[in-house]
């Protein structure tokens, strides 16, 4: 059974499960999870811990040992496998699903990994828990989520904020709940319950937003222009390497070149459908073929093909200088034209 994190507190408060599954890359929210869960835990009788990592070296036997060992004092016992990679391997495989098959009354198993790949939902070890237990996805609060998100967490601590104070909060720690959290401790350490204003949060917050290229992405196929120059400007200062944004966005483009040209032929839904766009991604690969053409897509492809080129040394210049003007261009709010390429570099592309 699936359910968020949400609705994991109710599902708690019922009988629990024999098994509980927690996966994401948030930190916050999938520690928050793992506590919940922990507690209920004890709440309910299961006074013995037992946690097994697993790694490349990992010895699957264990998990199959501690499930049917009995406690030095009678106790129920809850096991936690701490999974780093998402999928465990033929030897796990059987080991996961013969757990869930034998699994006693008197054990709870708690397994906390990253991110599941889609393809990972229909394999047979991850169908045998859906089947005896609880899946609970963490997924990352995005930037319309947040404002919710935080006023919620400040109510909580009987703070509230004024409409400015509650954006700039948010500009602040956009993409890091982490620095959210910490923000907001400090903030009701500081300021105490009441009314939260700018001036404090600008006293007291330091700006900890943090991105990924992949959010930068999405932000430029979104038209969000000054909100992805922003997130260029984070990367820039975590000291990402340009090869690797100059990559992902040659990835992304080289899918929309072939998208735009299929859209000529067939109904956009359908195109999307062929090309397996995610459910979360749609709006804005809508939005980005919305705006842009397929000669237009070849153009920034070629542009891309002249940032690599600086990054190898082929060509001179400010390779984020350079990115800029990209990521502008493909919001739609470029500062200069787009330069068309030499007839031999475009009919490459073609």
């Amino acid at each position: 059974m699936n359910i968020s994190l949400q609705q994991l507190s109710g599902n708690l408060g019922q009988k629990l499960m024999n098994v509980y599954y927690v996966t994401g890359d948030e930190p916050l929210q999938k520690e928050q999870a793992v506590k919940a869960i922990r507690q209920a835990a004890v709440n309910n009788g299961f006074s013995e811990r037992v946690v097994l990592d697993v790694d490349n070296k990992f010895d699957w036997g264990l998990l199959l040992a501690e499930s049917q060992s009995m406690s030095l004092f009678g106790d129920k016992r809850l096991i936690e496998l701490r999974m780093l990679q998402t999928k465990p391997g033929a030897e796990g495989s059987k080991a996961l699903i013969a757990f869930m098959a034998e699994c006693p009354d008197d054990v709870m198993l708690l397994i906390v990994s990253g991110k599941l790949e889609k393809q990972q939902h229909k394999s047979k070890w991850f169908k045998a828990i859906d089947a005896k237990g609880v899946c609970i996805q963490i997924w990352p609060i995005d930037k319309a989520q947040l404002p919710r998100w935080v006023t919620q967490r400040m109510l909580t601590l009987k703070m509230q904020p004024t409409p400015d104070a509650l954006a700039l909060l948010c500009d602040r720690v956009e993409g890091n709940l982490l620095a959210a959290e910490q923000a907001l401790e400090k903030l009701f350490l500081l300021n105490g319950e009441g009314e939260v204003d700018s001036d404090a949060v600008r006293d007291l917050v330091a700006d900890s937003s943090r991105y990924n290229v992949f959010q930068l992405i999405d932000g430029c196929l979104n038209g969000e222009a000054s909100q992805s120059v922003k997130m260029l400007d984070g990367l820039q200062g975590e000291g990402v390497d340009p090869v690797i944004i100059v990559w992902a966005f040659t990835r992304e483009i080289r899918t929309l070149v072939s998208m735009s040209l299929a859209v000529s032929e067939q109904p956009l839904e359908q195109v999307i459908r062929s090309f397996h766009v995610w459910q979360k991604r749609q709006n804005c690969v809508k939005s980005a073929l919305s705006r842009h053409k397929a000669h237009q897509w070849q153009l920034f492809l070629w542009q891309l093909s002249e940032l690599d080129k600086l990054n190898k040394g082929l060509k001179t210049g400010n390779i984020w200088h350079e990115l800029i003007q990209l990521v502008l261009k493909i919001a739609g709010k470029p500062l200069m034209p787009v330069q068309r390429p030499k007839q031999a570099a475009y009919s490459y592309l073609t």
